[in-house]
């Protein structure tokens, strides 16, 4: 543990009520008595749900750990009750699997629910490799077990019966290595290791399908629903646990109206196109302050918290996995546990939706795709830039950009856009692509 870590661990728990001695974490019973006041308590999660068959009791609000390399906030996470952690062999190349493991040394295993992931399109795919990367898993999350595998992105629907990942699965289970299987899915995608055309809720039907599947984690949010919504139900009929991820995709656009500054001060004289494509960014900048000063918004947290608490007041979700690695990020989704939606927080997903809905290209969606004569991976790219822009995750997102190699959206500028014209919901897909374009590759 770094002493910059050490030290941001304490204020945080200093600032949210929770006391600190030789470095552990004590209840507010154990404090002495002469501790100084705090000014507030940590928030905690409320609310457990059952995650489908596999009848483990799950905190609403579970850890998305695909950029995470913070221990302390696993450890912090863990005392506020948060019980449920979405991790994979590969993010943040295993530092997130080392993390979770360092912060849940010492604890008692039984009372977390662990899901890794594995890629069966990349890093070896035979029964003995695939048994071989699991246990390096292991290793890296310093554990015997893991409560659930999952098929990372799963690329096809023939995937779902891969046959030497089903059999790795089986012989990982007799040897309690493993319990449960499950399988995630981002839709449409483009990859260092290929395409993939197949609907998410095509993916994942499938695997309701089969049967062997106990759990999955896929998109679903206010602006995103219809997808999601049939895929619950799927998952409802065979007592499938669902877990969701990309449930808050507000977006209130402080960065486009930077990008606009810096394309005047770069450009004196641009196109018609890109001044076509000027007037739309700005169109989202107006929307955006008028949305915020009809609902006195300061931050995009607080329209964020109506988002999570859409997918929280669904009884057939089983638990949100947020991407978590800060205090603040920590605290903000564990203080929404157990909230549901008020009529308040309807009125502002509805505005939003009226206002700025048509400027979010959905999530695992992809409907435009093949209408594209340059093939752009549409919905990957819209993927690395809320990255980007949602996560502040610039690095990350550029280096997964970089990857695409020419599958990039380059050509989108002089294209007549028939992504736009496609696209079921309005989405000015062609502005939005060269905008991800012009921050992925620092233009």
């Amino acid at each position: 543990m770094s002493s910059q870590d050490h030290v941001s661990r304490r204020r945080f728990l200093k600032s949210t009520g929770i006391a600190v001695a030789g470095g552990g974490v004590l209840s507010h019973k154990a404090k002495h008595l002469d501790a100084q006041p705090l000014q507030r308590t940590a928030p905690q999660v409320r609310e457990y749900r059952t995650l489908g068959r596999t009848g483990f009791k799950v905190s609403d609000i579970g850890f998305g750990a695909g950029f995470f390399n913070n221990t302390n906030v696993m450890q912090v996470a863990l005392d506020m009750g948060v019980n449920y952690i979405d991790t994979g062999e590969h993010y943040v190349n295993g530092q997130s699997e080392r993390a979770i493991g360092e912060a849940l040394n010492g604890r008692d295993r039984k009372s977390v629910f662990l899901t890794t992931k594995l890629n069966i399109s990349c890093g070896g795919s035979t029964k003995e490799q695939l048994k071989q990367r699991f246990h390096k898993c292991l290793e890296r999350l310093q554990t015997d077990y893991a409560d659930c595998l999952m098929i990372h992105m799963t690329p096809q629907i023939e995937q779902v019966k891969h046959e030497a990942f089903h059999a790795a699965f089986e012989e990982l289970k007799a040897e309690g290595r493993v319990q449960f299987l499950g399988l995630s899915n981002h839709g449409r995608q483009q990859s260092w290791w290929g395409r993939t055309e197949v609907a998410m809720e095509d993916v994942i039907g499938a695997a309701v399908e089969d049967g062997r599947f106990d759990v999955a984690l896929f998109v679903y949010n206010f602006l995103q629903k219809e997808q999601g919504e049939r895929i619950i139900q799927m998952c409802k009929s065979k007592n499938m646990g669902v877990t969701l991820m990309k449930t808050d995709p507000i977006n209130l656009y402080a960065r486009i109206e930077e990008s606009l500054e810096q394309s005047r001060a770069r450009n004196r004289e641009i196109s018609e196109t890109r001044s076509r494509m000027a007037r739309d960014y700005e169109s989202y900048v107006a929307r955006a302050e008028e949305f915020k000063q009809r609902y006195g918004i300061q931050s995009e947290a607080q329209a964020r918290a109506a988002a999570i608490k859409f997918v929280l007041s669904n009884p057939d979700v089983h638990s949100v996995c947020p991407s978590i690695n800060t205090f603040d990020a920590l605290n903000t989704y564990v203080g929404l546990s157990c909230e549901k939606l008020t009529d308040e927080d309807d009125s502002m997903l509805d505005n939003y939706d009226k206002l700025l809905g048509r400027y979010y290209c959905r999530h695992a969606c992809g409907t435009c795709e093949s209408s594209c004569t340059n093939h752009v991976p549409v919905n990957t790219i819209m993927r690395y830039s809320h990255y980007f822009e949602g996560h502040n995750r610039e690095k990350h997102a550029m280096q997964k950009y970089a990857n695409l190699g020419t599958a990039r959206a380059s050509s989108c500028l002089d294209c007549p856009g028939h992504c736009e014209t496609a696209c079921p919901h309005g989405v000015p897909v062609r502005s939005l692509l060269v905008h991800a374009h012009d921050n992925l590759v620092l233009a």
